[in-house]
């Protein structure tokens, strides 16, 4: 780990509080529950619903996959004004991995790139699997984790 270049990521997931509030509300909190974590007044009824997954964080955690399923997620560049990325993957085992677009190009400093990332099934498989998904530029690499959790039964993929 190189501690100098933490100092310029290149990209970031920029999660604002109220990303954080809905993520709190998808997973099940009520509204005093969220009170009580946020010091805010705002509640999880006047909320547009929202999945757990869908927090913009660098790491996407998958429960119980059972055949597809997307995830987006919004980085920003914070580095160079011109600087690219390209995805690079390490699926989990027994998944398929693809990430749309293949590669990020910002363009100036700021400017934000939405990315899908879709995981399908080709050998079902039962508990944790990881992965990973890196981000790499020229100057810098980011790294986010893939966790997919498979659940078999007598009857196949659940």
């Amino acid at each position: 780990m190189d501690p100098i270049k933490a100092l310029n990521p290149g990209i970031i997931f920029d999660a604002k509080p109220e990303d954080y509030k809905s993520f709190l509300c998808a997973i099940g909190y009520d509204d005093h529950s969220l009170h009580l974590i946020t010091g805010a007044n705002r509640t999880c009824s006047h909320r547009t619903s929202s999945s757990a997954t869908a927090l913009n964080y660098p790491s996407i955690t998958i429960p119980y996959l059972k055949k597809s399923y997307s995830v987006t997620r919004t980085l920003m560049n914070v580095g160079n004004p011109r600087s690219a990325y390209r995805a690079v993957v390490s699926a989990p085992r027994g998944i398929n991995v693809t990430v749309t677009p293949e590669f990020l190009v910002f363009e100036n400093y700021g400017v934000k790139k939405t990315f899908t990332v879709s995981f399908h099934v080709n050998v079902p498989t039962q508990g944790y699997i990881f992965g990973s998904l890196s981000w790499h530029g020229r100057d810098a690499r980011m790294m986010m984790p893939l966790v997919v959790k498979g659940q078999i039964s007598d009857k196949g993929l659940i």
